[in-house]
């Protein structure tokens, strides 16, 4: 492996130990070229030897260099180390460089985290899924440790979606055998557990389900001895309601967790979308505008269309909501108000003609009535031009052909 100040590729300089998986280890280490920090993700030595394991990590690559969402972590360069000659043939990626600690390490120091906090990183979990889901890709293996919340440059929070090793994608062989289940045990959805072949986004939406509920009761939801007890709990077994171990949860939270810990996969949340729909009246900071954003990744038409599955298993009352939102976008309703205001402008004057024509004692009124009339045809001809401005520059962000 790559040593404390090793250069590699001649570009990358190793630091320190970030971490280490069963499968790769990253270093936190400077790009020599740009100036910048950045992480470097390497396989282990051990793992040259299955073919599984080099393609997951380069599969991990691709997925990654796919989305493009501040909520999941961007993959900048990948290759096969040459130099240092100790290291060559070994695959690696440069990550960006994160700043903070996951939710696992958060949970831990603090115990139960409070409503507000769990839904905000809920929402921003799903605004990563979102673009992960709509190239066809399913993460598989959500939880704390792969959930991580960066501190920005500005201070602020963003928490970015990792570890894509076991992700599914469309045009992808599978790596595994068919009846066996992929993801961490704790977390893994039913169907995963019982290595079905319909596994798709509504298995991450289990699995925001499970990370929800742990962060507010600071305890797993499922608890064994082993992977085999683990699954066995995942099919079976009764969950400890979330009322029974926090009293001052919102009944509206506790239904959401409820919901996406369904383990019909019918009768959980359709999509990331309506999951995040349910969420945002919940939300402290944003609850309109997360949501929408969400929707519209999620949506995206310039990204693989929505999977065949979850089309097929929405329900007609998911289906019908994702309609009216679609039907009623931010510049309609600009729209709609700027004609409402040329209507206050305009018909009260229209009102007031009958009576001033038929009033000969106001022959001023009569003259008054003529200049406001035309006020009013010159108000109203500025609201349509404003509304069909408005409603051209959202055409244009949005693109030709789409929705």
């Amino acid at each position: 492996m790559p040593a404390p100040g090793a250069l590699v590729q001649g570009r990358y300089r190793g630091l320190e130990e970030l971490g280490r998986g069963g499968m790769g280890l990253v270093l936190s280490a400077h790009d020599e070229t740009l100036d910048r920090e950045v992480a470097l993700k390497v396989v282990l030595p051990q793992m040259m030897a299955s073919r599984a394991a080099v393609e997951r990590f380069v599969n991990e690559a691709r997925s990654l260099a796919q989305l493009d969402c501040r909520n999941v972590v961007r993959v900048l360069d990948f290759g096969e180390i040459s130099l240092p000659v100790e290291c060559a043939g070994l695959p690696f990626m440069v990550l960006e460089r994160l700043h903070g600690e996951d939710l696992f390490s958060v949970a831990a120091r603090e115990g139960g985290l409070s409503p507000s906090r769990v839904v905000r990183y809920a929402l921003e979990t799903c605004a990563g899924l979102a673009a992960a889901h709509a190239r066809g890709i399913v993460h598989r293996d959500l939880k704390p440790e792969n959930l991580f919340l960066a501190v920005e440059a500005d201070g602020s929070e963003c928490l970015k979606v990792l570890d894509f090793g076991v992700a599914r994608a469309p045009g992808r062989r599978p790596l595994t055998l068919e009846k066996a289940g992929v993801g961490s045990p704790g977390y893994m959805s039913p169907e995963q557990v019982e290595g079905s072949k319909a596994v798709d986004g509504r298995s991450d939406i289990w699995a925001v389900g499970v990370v929800m509920y742990e962060l507010l009761a600071h305890r797993a939801a499922f608890v064994g001895d082993n992977p085999q007890s683990l699954c066995l709990q995942i099919l079976t077994a009764p969950v400890v309601p979330l009322t029974e171990v926090r009293s001052d949860l919102p009944p509206a939270l506790v239904y959401i967790v409820e919901r996406c810990m369904e383990r019909d996969p019918d009768q959980r949340f359709a999509n990331v979308a309506e999951l995040a729909e349910a969420l945002a009246p919940l939300d402290d900071w944003s609850p309109d505008s997360e949501a929408e954003r969400i929707r519209r990744q999620l949506d995206a038409t310039d990204q693989v269309e929505v999977s065949d599955v979850r089309r097929r298993t929405s329900t007609p009352r998911a289906s019908g909501r994702a309609e009216v939102r679609r039907s009623v976008p931010g510049s309609r309703r600009r729209r709609t108000l700027s004609l409402l205001v040329a209507a206050a402008v305009f018909l009260p004057a229209v009102a007031l003609l009958p009576r001033v024509s038929r009033a000969p004692e106001l022959a001023g009124a009569r003259a008054w009535s003529v200049a406001a009339v035309q006020q009013a045809k010159i108000a109203w001809h500025s609201a349509r031009v404003r509304a069909q401005e408005l409603w051209a520059k959202t055409d244009d962000r949005r693109g030709p052909g789409k929705p």
